[in-house]
């Protein structure tokens, strides 16, 4: 049954109350109204009316949607013959009443674009007028709703605050609703990138996200601003649709999370000759070993390599009967390591002995030295060993090679040492030649398939001249691709550089020719050895360096100090970091640089990445190529960086520009930028060599920015350490 009468007859008892209510506006056009709908065959309600009344400083408007019951066949009409409007005070009671009349409703959807100005929160009332074709004309439904805030979008956040130069990240624009009544709609720039406009929803009380891809070009703080417009529903304020952030562009910075390239460094040291108390050494008379010791202590070397020699130390060939005097100086240099805090490696020099003696368990005596210096002498830093010096480049074959190791590891678990001393395998060269098949490739395939359930890591030996630095890059990276690409991963481990140096000319000008270990500098027509100069600490800092970023474990330099292995290196084993005492034992450039990272790391810390990090920082064009180098790599910035497990930070860099110097660079110092640091958190900055001295000096403190951005310079020729430690 229809009741369309009551309708008709509630509009005629409001149409009488609004002729004699005084006070009450008429807003809209006069006269009659078209008719806009049709019902054909209403229901009750043929009708419904759904309200949005939205308010802010400007006003309040209010939307009217009316819907039409499936179930009736009546349209949606395109106009309506009035909307009659009220308003109440939050006490119930009425403040205002209008009339809208003759209002278009495309689509049934009527606004009225301001109904006064009223408060969040209040009761609005509308009555709708509709009228239709048939069969009775005219309803009047009505709905009230409560005022609400209009929305009001600000840019919350633009994020990072920090990116690296020429790398494309992604900016995020957070965009938040803070009214809390009604979500929006609305397109987001951003200066960075003109003319792109991303479109943004956003709930109520609500934020969103929109992204750009940016890329800066340049490693310099930048302003950025984003802008929040043609927001829907209008705003309560747009005076607040923008905001400006720094994007702090930097040249390098640790990844984040920390890309871990090793989890536990064995360290950084060198060889200490083991005969330097021995009468082969000829220490000059009146003068104690004191002072050399107190230095070698200073250093605080790591990881220290010392060699045994079964002639020299044991008297195997027959020609040493002295030999304890010897044995007693290689314990000493021994204890002198562990006083100097280090972890010790153990080599078996030469394997000429073992070669042509007896088939049987040749390895015995060797174990014994380790069991005398492990528990007789108490020498527990003496952690791992290895058996022959360079095996690719003598006259061992792969298979006695094996057999001594695997001799070597049961004497070790005969005497229950195997758990304290771990076997490091091969100490390769890169190409031994000798006739046999002597490459490191090899060598190292064979050792990684056939020896991995012995040995405990992997080492190699690595030489270059001081005027093709790129052979240190090349060596480093070749080996980087047999041991982390090459092997599978069932038989990768970690890998150390137990030897490696900087090499000068044999002969130049006025200076006596030296065939076997090249010394000379020639760019200096005085012809200085190569081990007293800046160029020296400069690159072999850097290989340490480079040898972090590509995961080495640890790396021990050839030499120490001062000092005679034996007859054969009388007179031309020149590679120390310190001086002979007839000298009075001076400190090298070389001793101060690797001080500076020997004193702002710590073994069991972690190596991390540095970005950026591409094919080029670990490709060659040729892999296994027998004297190839990087000569095409660009000069650049190179640093690695370690972190310690409570909370300790530590960048080492250099710039490779200044590689061939050996004097103060007369260019402008090297701007550094390192992103991903803790913000707001205090360095100390050291330098080797920043006034081409060759020593150690503190720049100064850095204080990271609140986008954990450090900023400083460092002169060319010089090296730094930017890190927590504290440091002098």
């Amino acid at each position: 049954m229809r009741h369309k009468q009551p309708q008709r007859g509630w509009w005629l008892r409001a149409a009488c109350a609004v002729a004699v209510v005084g006070g009450i506006a008429s807003v809209g056009a006069t006269g009659a109204s078209a008719k806009t709908g049709v019902c054909p065959n209403s229901v009750d309600t043929p009708y419904s009316v759904e309200l949005k009344a939205l308010t802010g400083p400007a006003g309040a408007d209010l939307t009217v949607v009316v819907k039409a019951d499936p179930a009736s066949k009546c349209t949606v009409p395109d106009r309506l013959d009035q909307i009659r409007v009220k308003t109440f005070k939050t006490n119930g009671k009425q403040e205002t009443a209008q009339n809208f009349d003759d209002v278009s409703a495309p689509g049934g959807v009527a606004h009225i674009a301001d109904i006064g100005q009223v408060p969040a929160g209040r009761q609005v009332e509308a009555r709708v007028t509709v009228r239709t074709v048939a069969p009775d004309g005219m309803y009047v439904p009505r709905a009230t709703t409560t005022t609400l805030l209009r929305p009001d979008l600000v840019v919350k956040e633009i994020t990072p605050k920090q990116a690296l130069v020429g790398t494309s990240f992604t900016a995020g624009v957070v965009i938040a609703e803070r009214n809390g009544d009604v979500g929006a709609t609305a397109d987001v720039t951003l200066s960075a990138i003109p003319g792109a406009v991303e479109h943004v929803s956003v709930g109520p009380g609500g934020t969103a996200t929109v992204s750009f891809s940016v890329s800066f070009a340049s490693a310099v703080p930048v302003d950025v601003t984003a802008t929040v417009m043609n927001v829907a529903p209008t705003e309560t304020d747009a005076t607040n649709n923008t905001l400006t952030s720094t994007v702090d562009v930097t040249q390098n910075q640790l990844a984040s999370p920390f890309r871990v390239l090793f989890p536990s460094l064995l360290g950084y040291g060198a060889q200490f000759g083991m005969h330097v108390y021995a009468p082969i050494t000829p220490w000059p008379p009146g003068l104690t070993h004191d002072d050399a010791d107190a230095k070698v202590k200073a250093l605080e070397p790591q990881l220290v390599r010392i060699f045994y020699n079964d002639n020299w130390d044991a008297n195997a060939n027959g020609k040493f009967p002295d030999y304890q005097t010897n044995y007693n100086s290689f314990v000493q240099v021994v204890q002198l390591a562990q006083d100097a805090g280090a972890t010790i490696d153990i080599t078996f020099q030469s394997l000429g002995n073992v070669l042509t003696g007896p088939t049987g368990p040749p390895m015995a005596k060797f174990a014994d030295v380790i069991q005398d210096l492990v528990v007789n002498h108490g020498l527990t830093n003496v952690r791992w060993a290895d058996v022959g010096n360079e095996p690719n480049s003598g006259s061992v074959t792969w298979d006695r090679y094996q057999a001594l190791y695997r001799s070597f590891d049961a004497e070790l678990r005969a005497r229950g040492l195997r758990d304290q001393i771990k076997l490091m395998g091969g100490g390769l060269v890169e190409n031994g030649g000798n006739g046999a098949p002597r490459d490191h490739y090899q060598w190292m395939k064979l050792i990684a398939q056939n020896m991995g359930d012995i040995v405990d890591g992997y080492a190699e030996h690595v030489y270059w001249f001081y005027y093709d630095p790129g052979r240190l890059e090349y060596r480093l990276r070749d080996t980087w691709h047999l041991t982390n690409e090459v092997l599978p991963p069932e038989q990768r481990k970690p890998v150390y550089m137990m030897e490696f140096g900087i090499r000068g000319l044999t002969a130049c000008d006025g200076k006596p020719t030296v065939a076997t270990l090249p010394i000379y500098y020639a760019v200096d027509p005085t012809c200085p050895e190569i081990w007293r100069l800046n160029i020296a600490g400069f690159q072999q800092l850097w290989f340490n360096i480079d040898s972090a970023q590509l995961s080495v474990a640890g790396a021990s330099k050839w030499d120490a100090y001062w000092s005679r292995y034996d007859n054969s290196s009388a007179g031309n084993q020149l590679y120390w970091m310190i001086g002979p005492p007839t000298e009075g034992s001076p400190l090298t450039p070389t001793y101060n640089a690797m001080w500076l990272l020997f004193h702002t790391t710590a073994p069991g810390w972690q190596i991390l990445g540095v970005d950026p990090w591409d094919s080029s920082d670990w490709g060659v064009p040729a892999y296994e190529t027998s004297g190839g180098d990087t000569t095409t790599d660009q000069p650049e910035q190179e640093l690695a960086a370690y972190y310690g497990p409570a909370g300790e930070l530590t960048v080492v860099g250099l710039d490779t520009h200044g590689k061939s110097l050996n004097v103060a660079s007369t260019d402008p110092p090297s701007p550094y930028s390192i992103g991903g640091l803790p913000p707001s958190t205090t360095f100390t900055l050291a330098e080797w060599n920043a006034t081409g001295d060759g020593t150690d000096s503190i720049a100064g403190p850095v204080t990271t920015n609140a986008a954990g951005v450090a900023r400083f310079a460092v002169p060319l020729q010089a090296a730094f350490a930017l890190t927590t430690v504290p440091v002098s």
